[in-house]
């Protein structure tokens, strides 16, 4: 292990016997906090009223408490980059940025041969990666089993959808991006984080070695942050929209396609798919609007995070991320597992088609999810999706290890049930990791199948850039782990902090027997979650709607 890997180990360990001890005795304005419910979105606004500046992530099972899947959200990380050490890459059209404390440099490389080079061993300030330090450490005693993906610095970020370049579909230079990041890829170096361990209510510093004086600051930075919280934090729950509306507002909302033109858009798929140039084309459209404060006392640099924890309260997930990299903030409300790797090797994707509301009543509900647990539609958009998964990871699969876990499983979430299967597999030792995710990305159940052919139909179908939105956000561990979410239900915001812009991806599958107006409908449905929290409504070409829309369980 390097100098930084032991510095990182020990400080650790230090904080568990110092902190986590006095947590467990009751001792100090921290006792009780670990077992909240919302501890990770308070200490995140906290630190991050502390850390305006640094590049931040917030990667959070917010659904912990009630999940019937506890390993999948049994963790929520705080990740920060500050220091020496800190880093941002970013990624455009072929051009791979590095921006350090001390220098910025370019280089023409595709974005994942750059992953490829920098994602394990020692993480060093010119983003080299050192010839000797090959492979993953191995696990310390308090990390996951090997199948489960554990969080250990590393890089933090989003993957955009048009990164699908470096998968063999090119991307049109004329793909509008209005109000989408001019990057394509965006991730910062985190050098300071709070892992919370839901299970046990612990939390968990991870910080990297420096030769500042203040390098070990991070544990009183934590402390000072812990004892800014509520003495109870479930009454501090994100407030309800209505008693927020006056905080945030949309100003400008625009639907990026009109009615006839979408119409028209799922009719030519569906000519594409009679052609037999695709079974099933996800096609997608967007709304944007300014971002507005409907206080003049409202604070600009808040308004990303507070729509984030507004966005959260409505729709707790097992992959809710909230990312501020530069001027982009993403808000995301994921349900949905692109892919993950442990650090042991084992993969897994958890594919989402298939959605049904809640029910008003017990009885309604169990109908609503007999329904969708049945229906010949969407099972069969998730089979398909699912044996495309299977097939992007069989590209590295250890012959014989690749498995359908579930097939077709209805998952409950407060808002909605949802058609999910689980595909594992694992890999050698020593193979890329990053190409295994650049054979898989972007997520099937974004594009269709196949998926290249259908992903050029999108390109000429669709009248903008998709940006963040169907790419993926996540974590890229130094210990070889990442776990990385599908990027729907999803808000992303750029521009200054006077005009902050917001852009809303939406979308549905499209297949040879689906109902043009009601793929219409269902966009304007999926709209719902977002544009509901703030009081708004989708924009109808021409004016808005006659009645306002109602917050929807839709995603």
């Amino acid at each position: 292990m390097t100098a930084a890997g032991q510095a990182f180990s020990v400080a650790e360990a230090q904080f568990r016997s110092s902190i986590l001890k006095r947590h467990d005795q009751g001792d100090g304005v921290e006792s009780g906090t670990p077992g909240s419910e919302d501890l990770a979105l308070h200490l995140f606004t906290a630190l991050s009223a502390l850390l305006p500046e640094a590049p931040a992530a917030l990667l959070d099972s917010s659904d912990h408490a009630s999940t019937d899947q506890p390993s999948r959200s049994a963790q929520s990380i705080l990740a920060f980059s500050f220091g020496e050490h800190a880093g941002t890459v970013s990624h455009t059209a072929g051009v791979t940025t590095l921006v350090t404390p001390g220098a910025t440099s370019q280089r023409e490389q595709p974005f994942f041969s750059w992953l490829e080079q920098n994602w394990l061993g020692e993480q060093r300030t010119d983003g080299k990666r050192p010839v000797d330090r090959r492979t993953p450490e191995r696990p310390e005693s308090h990390e996951d089993p090997s199948d489960t993906p554990s969080f250990r610095l590393g890089w933090v970020g989003w993957l955009g959808y048009e990164l699908k370049r470096e998968a063999g579909s090119p991307v049109e230079p004329a793909s509008a991006r209005e109000s989408l990041p001019t990057e394509e890829a965006s991730l910062f170096r985190a050098t300071h984080a709070v892992v919370l361990h839901h299970p046990s209510g612990q939390l968990e510093l991870q910080w990297l070695e420096s030769a500042s004086p203040d390098a070990a600051a991070w544990p009183k930075l934590v402390r000072q942050a812990l004892s800014q919280l509520r003495p109870e934090p479930e009454t501090a729950s994100v407030a309800e929209p209505e008693q927020n509306e006056h905080r945030l507002r949309l100003e400008d909302l625009k639907s990026r396609d009109s009615r006839s033109a979408y119409l028209e858009a799922i009719e030519a798929a569906q000519r594409e798919i009679t052609a037999g140039n695709s079974y099933e084309i996800c096609l997608t459209t967007a709304v944007t609007a300014t971002l507005g404060a409907g206080s003049p006392n409202t604070e600009t640099v808040g308004r990303g995070l507070e729509l984030f924890t507004r966005l959260r309260a409505q729709n707790r997930a097992p992959f809710t991320q909230f990312l501020r990299i530069g001027e982009t903030e993403v808000a995301s409300t994921s349900p949905e597992r692109f892919l993950s790797i442990s650090q042991g090797g084992t993969l897994r994707s958890e594919p989402i088609k298939g959605t049904r509301p809640r029910g008003r009543t017990p009885a309604e509900d169990r109908r609503l999810a007999e329904d969708l647990a049945t229906h010949p539609k969407d099972r069969a958009e998730n089979v398909m999706i699912a044996d495309l998964v299977r097939n992007d990871l069989s590209i590295h699969a250890v012959p014989g290890s690749l498995r359908t876990e579930r097939l077709c499983a209805v998952e409950s979430y407060p808002t909605v049930h949802q058609l999910v299967s689980t595909i594992s597999a694992r890999v050698p030792a020593g193979t890329s990791r990053a190409r295994v995710i650049a054979d898989a990305f972007p997520p099937g159940s974004m594009t269709g199948a196949p998926k290249i052919s259908t992903m050029d139909i999108l390109e000429r179908l669709e009248s903008g850039a998709r940006g963040p939105y169907s790419g993926v956000a996540g974590y890229f561990s130094s210990n070889g782990a990442a776990d990385l979410a599908v990027l729907i239900r999803t808000a992303v915001l750029t521009g200054g902090a006077e005009s902050r812009r917001l852009h809303l991806g939406l979308g549905g599958a499209i297949t040879a027997d689906s109902d043009p107006e009601k793929e219409w409908e269902e966009v304007k449905v999926k709209s719902r979650g977002v544009l509901a929290a703030l009081g708004a409504q989708f924009p109808e070409s021409g004016g808005a709607e006659e009645q306002a829309l109602q917050p929807s369980p839709a995603s």
